[in-house]
């Protein structure tokens, strides 16, 4: 049992590729937690390092399963088959959990049954010992307002564990929000587990985005909640095995992917946010366009200006123009990769891109 003597009814699971000294790390932020989990499911999905032998020494503290790679969509479905907790709870293999994470997260799930899921801010932790508190505010440019991003907002006052002072819980509609930008972190997410239907799942066989796809169509149809405060910890920094390496034309086609299978098929929205939608594909299209100048790819680069024009949305035609020309004269490309090159030499970690091409590996 926990150090607390409680127990929840929680089916944590753990995805790992290739990271047998991080995933340690993980479960045993998991094992000292205040209220201990029904069970931890760490998929091993198809490690060639030292992983098999270190899930084997937790014994049954853990259940371990080991597949052939097939993506961390993949493994965390095979952990979502497997789970027969109340709720679930997700922890990629490079983060750990803060002590009271379950606790207080299954706590305020059953003073408001009506949310399907909830999540918080994290800690990111850099090379060294700098840390970073409210992780959420470094992803993206602005900063948040969660009065604006949650529709149908309400704000209630959940009293924290017995040390901390009470924390703002903001509870509403996020599925239009996360059309933009996403906001959920698996690690910092718990689900009800009878809010998920035979289509929400993570997607498979692609590099990015699975779990921000999952979030949004758990979003289409369940309320989210947000606890304003920091319950885990991100591996934000340079010390951590990145296992792909996914170009910025491939990121944003798979961008692209998630907005046509999530938001394009749904009718009811698209009947009110159809220029929304439309504007955020519009944005994809330079992007994408841009991506293949710099890659020195112009009739790519020229195919996706033309999806862009088929939109009919020209407020950044300047931009567009000038993509156009890039691809057009020789050379560009080259340019323009040394100009990024630079500018990418002045970034700081509390200064980047916001995080909506947020790292995604193979497992987790």
């Amino acid at each position: 049992m926990s150090r607390s003597g409680k127990a929840v009814d929680v089916s944590v699971i753990i995805p790992t590729y290739n990271r047998a000294g991080l995933v340690v790390e993980a479960i045993e932020s998991v094992l000292r937690q205040t209220a201990l989990p029904r069970e931890i499911i760490v998929v091993d999905d198809g490690s060639t390092d030292g992983t098999p032998e270190v899930l084997a020494s937790f014994g049954d503290r853990i259940v371990a399963v080991r597949q052939v790679n097939h993506g961390v969509g993949g493994a965390r479905n095979r952990a979502l088959a497997m789970a027969t907790g109340r709720y679930l709870a997700f922890l990629d293999s490079d983060d750990t959990w803060l002590d009271f994470k379950l606790e207080l997260q299954v706590a305020s799930m059953e003073q408001h049954p009506n949310l399907g899921f909830l999540f918080s801010d994290f800690l990111i932790t850099g090379e060294g010992e700098r840390t970073i508190p409210r992780g959420l505010q470094t992803w993206f440019r602005h900063p948040l307002r969660w009065e604006d991003i949650l529709e149908n907002m309400t704000v209630s006052s959940i009293q924290c564990l017995p040390e901390k002072e009470p924390i703002r819980l903001y509870c509403g509609q996020i599925y239009r929000a996360l059309l933009s930008e996403p906001y959920v972190l698996p690690t910092c997410a718990i689900v009800r587990a009878d809010r998920l239907t035979s289509d929400i799942r993570f997607a498979e066989n692609v590099l990015r985005y699975s779990d921000w796809e999952f979030f949004a169509r758990l979003a289409r149809t369940t309320l989210a909640g947000f606890l304003d405060l920091d319950m885990a910890i991100n591996r934000g920094g340079n010390d951590r095995p990145r296992l792909t390496q996914t170009s910025n034309a491939v990121t944003t086609e798979q961008r692209l992917r998630m907005i046509d299978a999530v938001w394009k098929t749904d009718r009811v929205f698209l009947a009110v946010h159809a220029a929304e939608v439309a504007g955020v594909e519009a944005d994809q299209w330079l992007s994408l366009a841009r991506a293949r100048v710099v890659d020195s790819e112009p009739l790519a680069a020229l195919t996706a200006l033309k999806r862009w024009f088929g939109l009919g949305l020209f407020r950044r035609w300047k931009m567009a123009l000038v993509l156009a020309g890039c691809a057009i004269v020789p050379g560009s490309g080259a340019v323009l990769r040394v100009i990024r090159r630079l500018l990418e030499g002045k970034v700081s970690v509390g200064t980047a891109e916001p995080r909506t091409t947020q790292t995604e590996t193979r497992s987790g």
